[in-house]
């Protein structure tokens, strides 16, 4: 096809003659004139741009006459690639021909403009030496070259310069592999999930391996330090699951668990069981929602979808037990029960099916009314940890941390004796944690002891004084003195406070900021 359609003549004695016969009014020795091309004379050397009717490459400055003598029966221009794979019967002529294309024109023919030039200009022209001691260039090799010692050719990194040129193999861009774009660096967890990198042993892990490493690697929780082995393929979709201070929930739950938080603070219900409503007898429901007369949300893992060796049993069993729960609920008033597709531990497969499901217009929210990092950041926070936190900031009722985390009171004591474990909190029971008579100056062990000692009635007045709910509980069997007790650890730290000099009595934390003077 030809593509330019006017080209620009000057008026002299060899061509006067021709264009008058073509109809053009002569003006003067050496005038511009506008002339059509198919007015140029057959061996004409001006120069035209065309394309090609078959592949579609453009080819610029082409002389007329070789245009015309390239021109199909047809009316139709073909490269000489296009000329021989369309109208030659020699299957070894047209390989032959086809390789001997660079890589520069490959690129230019198969790819856009923007990529073939990114490509070719990573090409490091300092490293590509031939024996000879000669630069070559991407039009000095074939596109089905195999490059030095079959290794391929010196490719720079336009990215990060700090990576250095790689051997890369031609057939990497050629032939369409994932991530041939990228240098090897590149496509290390490094660059591509440098999130991950808190959870490895050993950080040189992250510029050796990508994210498809078949590699068992040894990982490490950045929680409590413990050390297993995982693939990271694995550690991208399920996630890190710590052996020793995991708190057994999943991914997914966590999730979708945070955007009930950021949309409905606290007004939904999570591991919904006959403690709750009666009906739901031996079953468990993920998530209830108290409006439009009942909303259960189901978080359904891959063992609902597919037959997976494990704790669930079979899958047709799975798929009963799914039944039995829907249909219970749903005779019990349940009207919306939601079940949300997790079978993959990834956000963005997590969100595309919540965004999916009828939620959004039950809870009337949009994607945009989500934080879904800090649902990520949540996700992959132990609850362990943040009932240990809530523990060391003052929050000393199992119940109530029960309550802000959102699970039972069993629950939360067994994260907290895994946290005391750990060396988190000072939890272990709060029946033994130490406490003091302010009245006789008295350290007991546990508010049990205290409570024998004194004939009171079990350690639950003690620990509603210790908490200031009291002002004080029993008195002294002699003297007859109202017994004022406190926790041992506040005792220690208000001592040190009264042993402090003015510039260190200024105290701030996260719960509160005192100045004595």
């Amino acid at each position: 096809m030809l593509i330019t359609k006017t080209v620009t003549m000057k008026w002299n004695s060899q061509n006067k003659k021709w264009y008058e016969s073509k109809g053009y009014i002569y003006t003067k020795w050496l005038g511009e004139f506008e002339v059509k091309v198919e007015d140029l004379p057959n061996g004409s050397h001006t120069l035209v741009n065309v394309q090609c009717d078959g592949c579609g490459e453009l080819l610029k400055d082409m002389k007329w006459q070789n245009y015309l003598k390239h021109v199909h029966e047809d009316g139709k221009y073909y490269c000489r690639i296009c000329a021989i794979v369309l109208f030659s019967g020699s299957k070894q002529r047209i390989t032959k021909l086809l390789k001997s294309i660079s890589f520069y024109q490959w690129c230019y023919n198969n790819l856009s403009k923007e990529l073939a030039d990114y490509i070719l200009e990573r090409w490091d022209y300092e490293l590509n030496i031939d024996k000879n001691g000669k630069s070559i260039s991407p039009k000095d090799v074939s596109y089905a070259s195999s490059g030095f010692n079959h290794k391929g050719y010196w490719f720079k990194c336009l990215d990060h310069l700090e990576h250095g040129s790689e051997l890369k193999s031609i057939s990497n861009y050629t032939k369409g592999q994932k991530g041939s774009l990228n240098c090897d660096m590149c496509n290390t967890i490094s660059i591509t999930h440098s999130e991950l990198i808190k959870y490895l042993a050993n950080k040189e892990d992250a510029y050796k391996h990508s994210m498809g490493s078949h590699e068992n690697i040894l990982m490490k929780c950045p929680d409590c330090g413990h050390e297993k082995r995982m693939r990271i393929p694995n550690l991208i979709v399920d996630g890190f699951s710590c052996n020793r201070c995991g708190d057994g929930i999943s991914f997914p739950e966590k999730v979708v668990f945070n955007m009930f938080q950021q949309l409905l603070d606290k007004n939904f219900i999570t591991q919904l069981s006959k403690t709750t409503f009666e009906w739901c007898k031996k079953y468990r429901y993920d998530f209830y929602i108290e409006k439009l007369k009942g909303i259960i949300c189901e978080c359904h893992g891959l063992q609902h979808y597919e037959e997976i060796r494990g704790k669930w049993g079979s899958l047709k069993e799975i798929k009963e037990n799914d039944f039995d729960k829907e249909w219970l609920a749903r005779e019990n008033g349940i009207e919306n029960y939601i079940i949300i597709d997790c079978r993959k531990s990834e956000l963005k497969w997590i969100k595309n099916n919540i965004m999916n499901s009828k939620l959004p217009k039950l809870l009337g929210f949009k994607e945009k009314d989500v934080d879904w990092v800090k649902c990520v950041e949540y996700a992959c926070t132990s609850l362990v940890r943040v009932a240990c936190d809530l523990w060391k900031g003052g929050i000393n009722d199992t119940l109530e941390i029960s309550k802000i985390i959102k699970v039972s009171r069993v629950t939360a004591v067994k994260y907290l004796k895994q946290g005391f474990e750990l060396g988190w909190c000072d939890y272990y029971n709060p029946n033994k944690q130490k406490v003091i008579c302010l009245t006789t100056n008295e350290i007991f062990n546990s508010h049990v002891e205290a409570s024998i000692k004194y004939n009171l009635a079990g350690g639950s007045c003690i620990t509603a004084c210790c908490k200031h709910k009291r002002n004080y509980t029993g008195k002294h069997p002699i003297t007859k003195e109202k017994l004022v007790w406190q926790y041992y650890s506040e005792y220690l730290q208000l001592q040190e406070l009264k042993t402090s000099t003015p510039e260190e009595l200024s105290i701030k934390d996260n719960s509160f900021s005192i100045t004595l003077k």
